[in-house]
């Protein structure tokens, strides 16, 4: 599916309703560049098991550009949107599509860590400026880093690790089980918690893994209420995390043992936004809350314009947009010189809804605060992510690793 997203604030306010920021439009670009439209790539899943999560980071994406009246260092932009159904082959093919045929300047989006991987040589080869919205495979950061890849998120080790610290200062030295998503990101997430968490000195017991897209989690549940741990650590996404938490209530383990997981595992807009109270007391690690200060405006013109909170996708999205603007206005307008524009994104941290953003040189990978959020009743007893401490400036191990 392609969708060619003509950007006007007018549009935007048409059909999502929204209250728009106002934005300052970039320095002037280049007289050869001005009248040429830049257009942007971005690949998202509009269908699969991550279908709600690419929603948001379109809308995140189109609220951006619309506050900035579709346009960026002076130059219309085209906004092309591409669905890689969450499968790796597909992103691959809508990649080469957008390179290849519509001559994007800049490619972004992602949400899937396989996909993510999986693209990676395509962008490299074609020396193709690219921005990884959401997938967050470690790799990426590390031996498959590329010089033409930026990626304005989190690794899965940032949030495992942190999460793995966590733990072991404020839920328990013992008592400790992990249940995950079994593919590429679950692995990751699990693994880096568990690691980081024996490192401390905690011990972990039972680790059970359920296939993407489970719909029953009851024999997987039953053994939770058998073993009794003193919590958990999880990580499910979308759908999985909606069909996961409902059942931990049902199976009345819901407030009776502690979870805690990665921040999609407790996703404000489209997990916590669906189960409400199964999702209170839980905590999770994520490089996004509703309620850091650096979000505070952001959450207020999400929430107006598509009356929810926005979770980490619809932020990632806006998020990425941000920092594609910086980058084209850094070197005003003019994207020809693929080493300047690095130059320019390395030389001083973007100011991003996530918080303060500076790329690390090694590999292009933001450096990041990690909050530790924790499901409380808001306003009119809405659950909302809830920050309770920060990890200052979360730095991947990258090559090295």
């Amino acid at each position: 599916m392609t969708e060619r997203f003509p950007l006007s604030r007018r549009n935007f306010l048409a059909t999502a309703g929204a209250t728009a920021l106002s934005g300052a439009i970039g320095a002037p670009a280049l007289a050869q560049s001005a009248n040429r439209p830049l257009k942007i790539g971005l690949v998202t899943s509009l269908s699969g098991p991550f279908t709600a999560l690419g929603e948001s980071m379109r809308a995140g994406m189109q609220m951006f550009l619309a506050e900035n009246g579709g346009k960026l260092a002076g130059r219309a932009v085209e906004l092309i949107v591409e669905d890689d159904q969450a499968k790796p082959d597909e992103g691959v093919r809508k990649f080469r599509k957008l390179l290849g045929q519509d001559n994007v300047d800049i490619v972004s989006g992602v949400i899937s860590s396989a996909v993510a991987l999986a693209v990676r040589d395509v962008v490299t080869e074609a020396k193709a400026l690219t921005f990884i919205s959401a997938g967050s495979a470690n790799d990426l950061a590390r031996k498959a880093a590329s010089p033409f890849v930026f990626r304005p998120t989190k690794t899965n080790w940032m949030l495992g690790h942190t999460a793995g610290l966590w733990a072991y200062e404020k839920l328990g030295k013992t008592g400790c089980m992990t249940i995950g998503a079994d593919y590429a990101a679950g692995r990751e997430y699990i693994g880096d918690f568990v690691a980081t968490y024996q490192q401390q000195g905690g011990k972990v017991g039972k680790q059970l893994w359920a296939p993407l897209g489970t719909t029953d989690f009851g024999p997987l549940l039953t053994t939770i209420a058998a073993e009794k741990p003193e919590f958990i650590y999880s990580f499910f996404a979308g759908s999985d995390a909606v069909r996961f938490l409902r059942q931990m209530r049902e199976y009345r383990l819901s407030g009776k043992v502690k979870l805690i997981g990665g921040g999609a595992l407790f996703d404000q807009e489209d997990v916590v936004s669906a189960v409400k109270e199964a999702a209170l007391g839980g905590l999770n690690t994520c490089n996004q809350s509703p309620t850091a200060p650096s979000s505070a405006t952001f959450t207020k013109a999400y929430q107006a314009a598509r009356n929810v909170m926005p979770g980490e996708m619809g932020t990632a999205g806006y998020v990425t947009g941000q920092v594609i603007k910086a980058a084209v206005e850094r070197v005003e307008g003019d994207l020809s010189n693929k080493e300047k524009v690095k130059e320019a994104l390395l030389a001083k941290e973007v100011e991003t809804v996530f918080g303060p953003m500076p790329f690390d040189p090694r590999n292009n990978q933001a450096i990041l605060d990690i909050y530790v959020n924790e499901i409380k009743e808001g306003t009119g007893g809405i659950p909302v992510n809830q920050v309770i401490h920060t990890y200052k400036a979360v730095r991947d191990p990258g090559p090295v690793a």
